[in-house]
């Protein structure tokens, strides 16, 4: 009890109090709020600098902004000015009885900003006041014309229903009258709230005329359905029954509401970083502030009985929550209103993140953000809401339109140092380590060496042509090798799966759906699968999805690119096919298009021959035995395979069998890359399609060249075996050496 009692204020404080001690507190629009002993240079931020700052802040947000609008006895809505305008002579100062007239008041804040901002109203969880927003009340009056709502603490004893009628009419009010669009945002409760006005205003003024521009719901509670907050939540209240009276000239306990509900928030509120820093402050506490702790205490858990008293709860979560979640949830369907919901993963509070993926099911317009180490106090300094409104999808000041649209050919840049690094480091490093490739290079004269040092850089494009191993798991180690040896950015041309999600496993980068980096902080999806995911590594370091027009723009632009002929019949070859080559022939298909496209902008082209990956695996089944598999399967497989986009243009996605083999990894090989001898195409008519195909035959005889030469070669590899290898790397430090160069050059 002591420590919930030591902790329990900084519960209530502005959520940035939750890991540092504040440095801007919210001011409204006064700048009341008097500064805590913990700003002076050097003190430390204490328990008690904890309470007074809870004290104070709810007394700021009690006192309201510049205007308040009175819309019953017991709720207002105020608004806010932007911080910069808050020392102004011509401060609003007002405030509108209930009933009365404030048109001329709307207008005159609205001519402050020549309409130019648009409308913003925060609807509050249970508290009706939001202190667990207010770190995000500044910036939100920079940016919005901003409004919340305020229920008193103690008296308010609204139905659901009253509630969604009273925002309804001063959104009527401040908006459907002034002809103006108004964002809705919802905390909690107010998530709750917030789907319900939006409807009454569709029933008002007709889908099409509403005047909601779109929602956020932050951590909403239309899953307190989920909870068993209905039934706690009234035992909590009945300890008040159980109150003693005090005793004039004694020092009064806690109530045992005030501590049993202090225990609970303290166990549902704070996420893993809101908990650590409430450690933090209590270790820095001095001890002498300690010996107080009996006094701390007691103001600490008042601040509950002050603000959510007992009978306050009880009506809110009978008459709010559970009757709310009854009225909203069955008509959320019908509800057209762009939604953005914002979930924090750790909300131990509400099940908030289920929520964000169940309502993109449920709602026609709705897209999830989901919140990495957050939990139900998610608006902290951590959290920046308004950028977040702002890039919104509903899009507040029109920044989309006429947007450019990302050209993945022009717009794309060559990684930073520190994203190659990064990359290298985390990801082809460990499978340096297990494979030791080795890599050589071949002159215009066809002999070979050690190291990239061969390989050209040609004014104009360049082209290079690999076998493609099995399951793809060398790309990294060939892209990162050209960038640190080369400095040269090879774009690949990658199947159209790898841009719909699909990951090639193991192979160094991460595919489509995988970020660069460290894990992202937010994710957002809707209905049609992730929304602005982060780069994944094939894009991050230029792949594009493989097609006749982009491959033309590489080139085109002068580019570099990577292509795979062989595709997908080359990478889930089948037993006894290692470093087969299943190219398009020449003489049966025509296809020698690569070639035409290379030559029309005198383009270099350099194959690849890779040997390695074959040894590294084992095929149990191979594609054919996979669709052959009794009870279904195989016919699951064909159907997947069957809907799976073709990576050839003029082929049907029946003709390109798209079914991995089943392998299972054996020893680690030592992977080879010989880039072989270079060829211009500066000589080449593109238009003649003879020449074309006779210089494909060659390019493919000299990476067949490389195969046979390299397997044979490293037959004399005295490091060949993974076990003497790693014994030797791990001792001297180095990459083992392989066999004399001679063995290529023969």
């Amino acid at each position: 009890m002591v420590f919930v009692g030591r902790a329990f204020p900084l519960l209530f404080a502005a959520p940035a109090a939750l890991r540092a001690p504040p440095t801007r507190p919210y001011r409204g629009a006064r700048g009341s709020l008097a500064p805590l002993r913990s700003t002076v240079e050097d003190a430390p931020f204490t328990l008690r600098d904890a309470v007074e700052l809870s004290k104070s802040t709810y007394r700021d947000l009690s006192k309201g902004s510049c205007f308040v609008a009175h819309a019953t006895p017991t709720i207002s809505f105020q608004y806010t000015r932007p911080v910069a305008e808050r020392s102004s002579d011509e401060i609003i100062s007002e405030a509108i009885p209930h009933g009365a007239d404030a048109s001329h008041i709307y207008e005159e804040i609205r001519d402050t900003h020549d309409n130019a901002k648009p409308l913003l109203l925060y609807l509050p969880g249970l508290d009706g006041q939001g202190i667990s927003a207010v770190t995000q009340f500044d910036d939100l009056s920079n940016a919005f014309e901003f409004w919340r709502m305020r229920i008193d603490p103690t008296h308010d004893r609204s139905s659901f229903s009253e509630l969604t009628m009273t925002v309804s009419n001063f959104i009527q009010d401040v908006a459907t009258k002034q002809n103006r669009k108004l964002i809705l945002v919802g905390e909690s409760f107010g998530g709750l709230l917030a789907p319900s006005v939006a409807m009454r205003l569709d029933a008002m003024s007709g889908k099409e005329e509403t005047p909601v521009l779109g929602m956020v719901l932050v951590n909403p509670a239309t899953s307190f359905f989920k909870t068993n907050w209905s039934t706690w939540a009234p035992i909590l209240a009945s300890l008040r029954h159980i109150e003693q009276e005090e005793e004039q000239g004694t020092l009064s306990l806690p109530t045992p509401y005030s501590v049993i509900g202090g225990m609970a928030l303290s166990m549902t509120i704070p996420d893993s970083s809101q908990f650590r820093s409430i450690l933090d402050i209590m270790t820095k506490t001095p001890a002498a502030e300690l010996q107080d702790a009996l006094g701390v205490m007691r103001e600490s858990f008042g601040i509950l009985a002050d603000n959510l008293p007992a009978q306050v709860i009880e009506h809110r979560v009978s008459n709010w929550c559970n009757v709310g979640s009854q009225v909203v949830n069955p008509r959320l369907s019908q509800l057209h209103v762009p939604t953005l919901t914002i979930s924090g993963d750790e909300d131990n509070m509400l099940p908030s993140k289920e929520e964000g993926d169940r309502l993109v099911e449920l709602m026609p317009d709705c897209t999830s953000m989901s919140v990495r180490d957050a939990g139900h106090f998610i608006l902290d300094d951590r959290f920046n809401l308004t950028s977040t409104i702002i890039d919104a999808p509903f899009d507040p000041f029109g920044k989309k339109k006429g947007e450019k649209k990302y050209d993945p050919i022009s717009d794309w840049k060559v990684p930073t140092d520190d994203e190659i690094r990064e990359a290298v480091d985390s990801r082809v490093k460990p499978l340096r380590n297990l494979l030791s490739p080795q890599f050589f290079s071949t002159g215009k004269d066809g002999k070979r060496f050690m190291g990239l040092g061969k390989v050209p850089t040609p004014d104009g494009p360049l082209l290079f042509v690999a076998n493609h191993q099995l399951i793809g798991l060398d790309l990294g180690l060939i892209i990162a090798e050209l960038l640190e040896q080369r400095g040269i950015a090879a774009r690949g041309l990658a199947h159209p799966i790898v841009f719909q999600g699909g990951n090639a496993v193991g192979n160094g980068f991460r595919g489509g759906a995988g970020p660069t980096g460290p894990p992202q902080r937010i994710t957002k999806r809707n209905k049609d699968g992730l929304v602005d995911p982060p780069p994944g590594d094939f894009q991050t370091f230029g792949a594009v999805m493989v097609s006749p027009r982009n491959f033309y723009r590489l080139m085109q632009s002068g580019q570099t690119g990577l292509l795979f002929p062989g595709g997908v019949r080359e990478v889930f070859h089948g037993k006894g096919e290692d470093y087969e080559l299943f190219w398009p022939d020449t003489e049966m298909d025509g296809k020698s298009d690569f070639v035409r496209v290379a030559a029309k902008f005198n383009a270099t082209i350099v194959p690849i021959s890779a040997v390695g990956a074959a040894d590294s695996a084992n095929i149990l089944l191979d594609a054919e035995e996979m669709l052959n598999l009794p009870l279904g399967l195989g016919d699951s497989l064909r159907n997947s395979s069957e809907n799976t986009i073709s990576a050839r243009f003029d082929a049907s996605n029946s003709d390109e069998r798209f079914v991995p083999p089943l392998v299972v990894p054996s020893i680690p090989a030592r992977h080879y890359f010989v880039f072989g001898k270079p060829f211009d195409t500066s000589a080449i008519d593109h238009g003649d399609r003879g020449a074309c195909a006779e210089l494909y035959r060659e390019v493919k005889g000299e990476l067949r060249r490389g195969l046979d030469d390299v397997l044979v070669a490293r037959t004399k590899d005295p490091f060949k075996g993974f076990a003497q290898r790693m014994a030797v790397e791990r001792v001297s430090g180095k990459t083992a050496p392989t066999f004399a160069l001679e063995e290529l050059n023969r």
